[in-house]
């Protein structure tokens, strides 16, 4: 390039001439249009050609179609109903505590007790009490899980954006809340009943809930003269009765308590109680499992079915009652068993 003012040569990409400092007017014609608006050296640039420099030397960051947060309504609703599975933090990047919530959350330990309940097997007490202390656990991590998401404070650790909370979630965490703190007090007072003390109370009510029959059917025997069936004698408004562990059914006009756990004593064990007419008199017949560990367990009744036998029937003499020696004629005569000292 040889300069117009002092007509000396020089680089044609160079901006100004090395000598005296002459603009070079080719300067910047064949580069693009960002470059023209580059401002010369020793010339202030403006702010609009600040930024456009700043364009021009760092590219755009591409695109992002994700918004600032995650919608919450999916993650919200898994972790509301089926908390205790873990499926909420496995979807949003938490897997460790994923497979924790669903092993001590009660689902696993359902069906391994279903299993085991099917096929006979009588689970120890203490198995139950320590299922319940992870149960109750892992319902307070999930409902804390669920409060976190309501509040818009919950974090996806795959994307490490937070999830979108509603105005609504608030309100229905609340009802969850105290949802799930009935049912755990619930849980924890049955299981109270059937650990504490080898299930004293629970066998207690089961021993009332039969002399409640028992007294029910006497009662209508007393006034008819007979044995009524479930309607008559007024025991229960339906054929099946549920207290506590055990399930009642009427078995014709007797009583079938059903075992509904399989703590202490095998799953569907049963308990028959029918009365029947010994001589015109109300009489019992009680019939006992054949476990020995279930009459153990439920061993009310079976001191009630002792208890009974050992009343004397009407037709047998009283074991205080003498037999009567019978005479030539016939006519009883009640032996004398006088002892009789040697006279004086």
């Amino acid at each position: 390039m040889i300069c117009p003012k002092c007509k000396r040569k020089y680089e044609d990409d160079m901006p100004k001439c090395l000598w005296c400092d002459a603009p070079n007017p080719n300067y910047g014609k064949e580069d693009s249009p960002e470059q023209d608006t580059a401002p010369t050296e020793g010339t202030p640039a403006t702010p609009v050609e600040k930024a456009a420099e700043k364009q021009v030397e760092k590219p755009p960051k591409p695109h992002s179609h994700h918004k600032s947060k995650e919608p919450g309504l999916k993650i919200f609703w898994l972790a509301l109903l089926i908390g205790f599975t873990g499926a909420h933090c496995s979807s949003s990047g938490r897997n460790l505590r994923g497979a924790l919530y669903l092993i001590f959350g009660g689902l696993t330990y359902k069906i391994i007790y279903l299993i085991l309940r099917e096929n006979g097997f009588t689970i120890p007490t203490a198995v139950g009490a320590i299922a319940f202390v992870g149960y109750a656990f892992i319902v307070f991590l999930f409902l804390k899980d669920v409060w976190k998401i309501s509040l818009g404070k919950y974090r996806n650790r795959k994307t490490g954006k937070k999830y979108e909370s509603k105005s609504w979630m608030p309100a229905l965490a609340l009802i969850f809340t105290i949802i799930h703190a009935v049912m755990l007090n619930f849980n924890g007072y049955s299981t109270y009943e059937i650990v504490w003390n080898s299930g004293e109370r629970v066998t207690a009510k089961m021993k009332l809930a039969v002399e409640d029959y028992m007294l029910a059917q006497k009662n209508y025997f007393e006034q008819t003269g007979k044995i009524g069936d479930v309607k008559e004698i007024r025991y229960m408004s339906g054929s099946v009765k549920w207290n506590g562990q055990f399930l009642y059914r009427m078995d014709g006009n007797g009583l079938r308590v059903k075992y509904m756990t399989s703590y202490h004593c095998p799953y569907k064990t049963e308990w028959r109680i029918h009365p029947v007419l010994h001589n015109g008199a109300l009489d019992w017949e009680i019939t006992l499992p054949e476990d020995s560990r279930c009459n153990e367990f439920a061993h009310q009744v079976a001191s009630l079915k002792e208890s009974l036998s050992n009343v004397p029937k009407e037709s047998e003499p009283a074991a205080s009652t003498p037999e009567l020696d019978k005479g030539v004629d016939g006519v009883g005569v009640v032996p004398d068993t006088t002892q009789h000292g040697d006279s004086l």
